[in-house]
């Protein structure tokens, strides 16, 4: 065998067990894996920035560091009032979540689970888990919070809670609190769909895998980032979903993007189509201040400046998986008919002063009555 061939062959090899271990670490548990973001992304600028958490950690990958240390002070208190809620036994959840270590090991990238042994993951694992569940209870529920957390802290931790490398099996949330019940009667499940719904901004309740990936829920995303255009004669209607932006946009965007671009992420690319189409339709401030008064962007940073900055920043570099590509070729079809710019230039014209739509109208009825004039004037029409 020549050394060529022997390479080749050894670098195959190589190729096919890092296949086969990772199908196999895919099939050991029903729960998917904890995705990293890509190093493409990571190469970004501000990526540390957007890319770790700035308050709490949940999960091995950002655990113990510094500036996260203080808050694991405030889990072990709301996990008393959960399970005080619950009527709940910390022992009985710690022996589940102790059976499942196996699994919860390999939904992580095994580099940073090597750091703990089984006792450091199943207390890693109960204290997030049951952390996560009162936080988006008590929030959903509006209740006080303010003995643990300030107000802008509340908000750091939601924000946390949707960065992609902080995420915690949504198998485990579901050990903890499988058929339970809240003394106010409420169910998590309604508690966690409620909290989605009004903190992302971006996506509805089921898209994903973690904590706001509600896998029971799931739906084609496409179908809820619906983008559709009409030409009629001169007029051209594109309709879009809605999106609020806010402080937390450029994070919560940039998290959802690494999401899509992982392995283990879904293949429909729906935020990253839809965020890509978006920052084709705003090139400066004019683009977000149409798109605002029309409803398209609900603007809570107060400058439509600063919208087109975040869009140009979260679209730098995306890489574009043409869904709405027929969406953008009817768009450029109807910009560039000749005879659909005419009318609407002429309709721009005559409706941007009032003058000057009398005027139009008023040349109008002349000509008409020029035509009649001269209509009636003809011999063949006098012989009559």
């Amino acid at each position: 065998m020549s050394p060529t061939v022997e390479k080749w062959n050894g670098l195959l090899e190589k190729a096919e067990k890092w296949t086969q271990s990772r199908s196999h670490s895919q099939s050991q548990t029903e729960w998917p894996s904890m995705s990293k973001v890509p190093e493409m992304q990571r190469r970004n600028q501000d990526s540390e920035k957007h890319n770790e958490p700035n308050v709490i950690s949940f999960g091995p990958y950002h655990h113990d560091k510094p500036h996260l240390r203080a808050a694991e002070n405030i889990k072990p208190i709301c996990v008393r009032k959960f399970l005080a809620d619950r009527n709940q036994d910390i022992e009985d959840l710690y022996k589940k979540i102790e059976s499942n270590i196996k699994a919860v090991r390999v939904c992580y990238d095994t580099l940073a689970m090597t750091k703990y042994n089984d006792e450091k993951i199943a207390w890693m694992t109960l204290l997030d888990g049951c952390f996560i569940l009162q936080f988006v209870h008590s929030s959903a529920r509006e209740e006080d919070m303010s003995n643990l957390l300030r107000n802008h802290e509340i908000s750091l931790v939601a924000l946390d809670l949707f960065v992609l490398e902080n995420q915690i099996p949504f198998g485990i949330l579901r050990l903890i609190f499988e058929g339970a019940q809240f003394k106010d009667g409420s169910t998590m499940k309604a508690m966690i769909n409620r909290f989605v719904a009004d903190r992302n901004g971006i996506l509805p309740a089921g898209y994903g895998r973690g904590l706001p990936l509600l896998p029971e829920e799931s739906s084609h995303l496409l179908h809820l980032m619906y983008i559709s255009f009409e030409s009629n004669f001169f007029c051209g209607s594109l309709k879009l979903p809605q999106i609020t932006i806010d402080e937390f946009t450029h994070t919560r965007c940039l998290n959802i993007l690494a999401y899509e671009m992982c392995s283990e992420g879904p293949d429909d690319y729906a935020v990253t189509s839809y965020i890509s189409f978006l920052g084709s339709l705003i090139d400066d401030a004019g683009d977000a201040k149409e798109l605002r008064s029309r409803h398209i962007l609900c603007n809570f940073l107060g400058s439509d400046e600063e919208v087109a900055r975040i869009f140009h920043e979260i679209a730098n570099n995306l890489v574009d998986p043409t869904i709405y590509q027929q969406i953008e070729v009817l768009i450029r079809k109807h910009c560039y008919n000749r005879l659909n710019n005419y009318m609407n230039y002429a309709l721009y014209y005559c409706c941007s002063a009032p003058g000057s739509l009398i005027a139009f109208v008023a040349a109008l009825w002349m000509l008409y009555l020029s035509m009649m004039q001269t209509y009636f004037a003809l011999p063949t029409h006098k012989s009559k």
